[in-house]
């Protein structure tokens, strides 16, 4: 009966044993996720691309050249010299009224978005490691607890099955033990289930493509956020929170689009320059031997094509753009219309986002002072006064006031509150990553 109470005073023990453990720090997990992660590195790439585009709006369309050979007898290869003319002409759009200014302020909003974007996808990865490794270092204390109880009660069992024969224990509380301790492995290998997928979840957030030798022990570093604290960083949570600012940025760049479609109703400009190579002469005047030629033999003139001195004239083209007209200014008015809807609609959503936001926020506070309320409450009162139980009930079987049935039933619940308590401390920083999420930044 001595083995059996040294059984499970080192079950009690086993449970307050803290082990020594090499630990990694969430904060180096964080720092390399921000690394490696190939989602976050995609955005910067995104970044990039944008920033090239506002390069590129700020550039004038390309210029048009091209040379062409006019009226060229047929038979005759020498198209220098044996056409009519040779021109050269070069041409180029001007936009006009800050078109390429509009653009590519627009172009600028759009990286703007595109940084925004990056930084809320870093505060949700961030979020989401805190989540994982919250989860694994849970899972880690849990399974500790249950390995001890296994432990202890394969011993329990063993000694209670030596004296059945001689009646200080009986069959049905030997089976007990033995369905006490299959749950205890059961729950064991649950728990080393999910360790599994909260590891290999947080090895893809990380950014680590082995994960056969991706191995943390998760410690949780004590962390304390008041109510007050977190109310006062509430007030700047439309500044900080990277939605909202997303949806700044959004709403900037529809409105910088709206205005680069405004100035499309002004006109361009095209000008356009050429010059034209008379080999033969000038055409059309009384002095050009292709004209005197002609009229005294103009059969034989066509065919010996004569030399001539060549003349140079210039011609000069301005076009313009009549984007007013009315059967085509409705393109640009309406566009700009729409554009400016669009505009209302993203501001009320924003402030819609704003209300829900502070909503979550309140509720992720909320969580925090029932978590930490639990945990106290269950380690200060709950907790000891179970354990002041499981010693009287102990004492008791001693003089067999109580049986072993009992027994287990207390240490049982004492093992359900502690598992509560577990359960509290995720739930309060959980809660705590949520907060972060919403603010943008991590709270210390």
């Amino acid at each position: 009966m001595r083995t059996f109470f040294a059984l499970i005073l080192a079950l009690c023990c086993s449970l307050f044993v803290i082990r020594p453990i090499v630990a990694q720090p969430l904060d180096s997990l964080i720092s390399e996720a921000m690394r490696n992660n190939p989602q976050l590195r995609a955005y910067a790439f995104t970044v990039q691309a944008a920033e090239h585009r506002t390069q590129a709006a700020g550039a004038l369309p390309p210029p048009q050249a091209g040379v062409s050979v006019e009226q060229v007898q047929v038979g005759n290869f020498n198209i220098v010299n044996g056409a009519l003319s040779n021109n050269f002409y070069a041409s180029q759009m001007f936009m006009l009224g800050g078109k390429l200014d509009a653009m590519q302020d627009m172009e600028r909003s759009r990286v703007k978005n595109e940084q925004e974007r990056t930084k809320e996808f870093a505060a949700k990865l961030r979020s989401d490691i805190t989540t994982a490794y919250t989860m694994l270092w849970r899972i880690d204390r849990q399974r500790e607890i249950y390995a001890s109880t296994a432990t202890v009660l394969e011993r329990s069992i063993e000694v209670a099955s030596s004296q059945v024969q001689a009646g200080r224990f009986s069959y049905a509380e030997v089976l007990r033990l033995q369905a006490e301790k299959s749950l205890a492995l059961l729950k064991q290998t649950t728990l080393g289930n999910e360790r599994k997928t909260a590891l290999s979840m947080l090895a893809a957030l990380v950014g680590r493509t082995n994960t056969n030798s991706f191995e943390i022990t998760p410690v949780l570093a004590e962390r304390r956020f008041t109510e007050t604290q977190a109310r006062e960083r509430l007030q700047a949570l439309a500044v900080s929170n990277p939605t909202l600012r997303r949806m700044n940025s959004m709403i900037a760049m529809t409105e910088a689009e709206r205005v680069s479609v405004e100035k499309e109703a002004i006109p361009d400009v095209m000008l356009q320059g050429m010059i034209m190579r008379m080999p033969q002469g000038m055409t059309l005047t009384a002095n050009s031997t292709l004209f005197t030629g002609a009229l005294e033999s103009p059969f034989a003139y066509i065919v010996r094509a004569p030399n001539a001195s060549p003349d140079f004239m210039y011609s000069l083209m301005a076009q313009i753009t009549l984007p007013f007209a009315p059967w085509s200014s409705a393109k640009y008015t309406a566009k700009a219309q729409e554009l400016a809807a669009i505009t209302q609609a993203q501001t009320l959503e924003r402030e819609n986002m704003t209300l829900m936001l502070s909503a979550q926020m309140e509720e992720q506070l909320q969580k925090m002072q029932t978590a930490a309320q639990t945990a106290e409450i269950l380690e200060s009162t709950v907790i000891p006064l179970y354990e002041r139980t499981f010693d009287a009930q102990l004492a008791g079987l001693q003089s067999g006031q109580t049986s072993i049935s009992e027994l287990l039933d207390t240490e049982r619940m004492l093992l359900m509150k502690r598992d509560d308590v577990l359960m509290a401390r995720e739930q309060y920083h959980l809660a705590l990553a949520q907060l972060e999420l919403l603010l943008g930044e991590p709270l210390r």
